[in-house]
């Protein structure tokens, strides 16, 4: 994978104030993180939802970054057709 294909490509962090970081990409929110009095950082999605609990900083952004992109991925689109009855000795095309 190279350039833009990468899985975190493309979104910037910043940081809002000590412990608390916001994730964006094109000027789209994806999430945040917030780091507790313990030390662990609680991660967060584009809709304020818990992604989950972790240890360091690296862990939790990853955790956003993957969160977005399962939002994102455009599922395989099936198209369904319906075939014409066919009458007998006919040809279907």
């Amino acid at each position: 994978m190279t350039g833009d294909d990468r899985p975190g490509a493309g979104i910037v962090w910043s940081r809002v104030e000590e412990g608390f970081h916001v994730a964006s990409a094109r000027g789209v929110f994806l999430g945040y993180i917030d780091r507790e009095a313990d030390g662990t950082y609680w991660a967060y999605n584009r809709r304020s939802r818990p992604i989950g609990r972790f240890p360091g900083l690296i862990a939790a952004m990853t955790a956003v970054t993957h969160a977005h992109i399962q939002a994102t991925a455009v599922p395989p689109v099936i198209e369904l057709r319906q075939v014409p009855d066919a009458l007998p000795g006919s040809a279907v095309h």
